[in-house]
């Protein structure tokens, strides 16, 4: 059950598969990775939105034991943290870091911290950055909610004292079968994507001026022609659904203004992209590419459709909001530099 999905992007990183896993001990404490699947009840002692799929996730690979480390005092859990990937070789996302909130413990992100740092320098050579921790599913509104709020904050610190740092808060959205599908405009006419070369060129045109905050850093290490490249083939082309599927807007002159990906995840239908060229946005065409994504999915039978965007990114949002979708969850993204 793949975690990253909708618009999210993801960076590859260097791993090494032949790295002893030595069990690490204190005076009270034992921090270790679990032995197999025969362990998979030990680490879901402490609760966790992903603890139903975690052995499945084990079976079919997208976790390995050797990732998923837990702080043991007295044989119990008091800390834990796993990754997780698609293909299984290497870890894609630290998705799973959890403390023992119930207790009341002082010590308890020092315990986090330090169950993390212990992982990290096991999994991930010197010289070589870990994936991102994405701490999801955050509820709409977490901070109206203090024991949330807190909650929340203490995972937050926790990969702090390991030297992450936040990256980006990203708000999840979803349209479902009985809200009405947005109306269309008719000013744009779509079509097909023709080839590889048209994607990417148009990818290449919409990203400067983006207020993503992932494509902004990608481009800032390389350039819009090489994200674009990279985006294209690792990101949307990983989807299973058809490349039929998605549509590129064209005003009555025939001018291109825009890209949407309708697609189907492992877990859903999802609009996992959404693009207006630059020198294009402001004129309501990305109301127009919404329209059309939702409306093409609900034909193919979508009773739920997900989508995410940055907190930062208020025009996509309101977007959103106007197509009737609503966000029902949000994310937060923390890297290490």
């Amino acid at each position: 059950m793949p975690r990253l999905e909708g618009t999210a992007s993801c960076t590859w990183f260097k791993y090494s598969t032949s790295l002893r896993m030595e069990p690490y001990v204190t005076s009270d404490l034992l921090f270790r990775p679990i032995t197999g699947l025969e362990e998979i009840e030990l680490f879901n002692a402490l609760p966790g939105p992903y603890n139903d799929g975690l052995a499945e996730d084990l079976q079919n690979g997208h976790c390995r034991a050797d990732w998923m480390w837990v702080a043991l005092r007295d044989g119990r859990p008091v800390a834990r943290v796993g990754w997780w990937s698609r293909s299984g070789i290497r870890p894609e996302v630290l998705e799973t870091l959890d403390i023992d909130d119930a207790h009341g413990d002082p010590l308890r992100m020092d315990i986090g911290a330090r169950l993390l740092r212990t992982a990290l320098t096991a999994l991930f050579p010197a010289g070589t950055l870990p994936p991102p921790y994405v701490l999801q599913p955050l509820p709409a509104n977490w901070r109206d909610d203090t024991s949330t709020e807190r909650r929340i904050k203490d995972r937050i610190e926790v990969v702090e004292r390991t030297g992450g740092k936040f990256f980006v808060e990203r708000l999840r959205y979803r349209w479902t079968s009985g809200t009405p599908v947005p109306s269309r405009r008719g000013i744009l006419t779509f079509r097909p994507v023709s080839s590889d070369e048209e994607a990417v060129d148009l990818l290449a045109r919409i990203l400067p001026g983006t207020l993503d905050a992932y494509s902004q850093a990608d481009v800032a290490r390389s350039s819009a022609a090489d994200h674009a490249r990279v985006q294209y083939h690792d990101e949307l082309l990983s989807y299973p659904s058809p490349r039929e599927w998605w549509r590129i807007g064209v005003r009555p002159d025939g001018e291109p203004i825009g890209l949407v990906v309708p697609a189907q995840s492992p877990n859903g239908f999802v609009i996992a992209y959404l693009g207006v060229i630059d020198g294009h946005r402001g004129q309501g065409f990305v109301n127009d590419l919404l329209a059309e994504g939702t409306h093409l999915l609900a034909t193919q039978g979508a009773e739920r459709i997900t989508a995410d965007t940055d907190l930062g990114n208020q025009p996509m949002a309101r977007a959103f909001e106007r197509a009737g979708y609503d966000n029902f969850a949000g994310r937060i993204d923390m890297r290490w530099d």
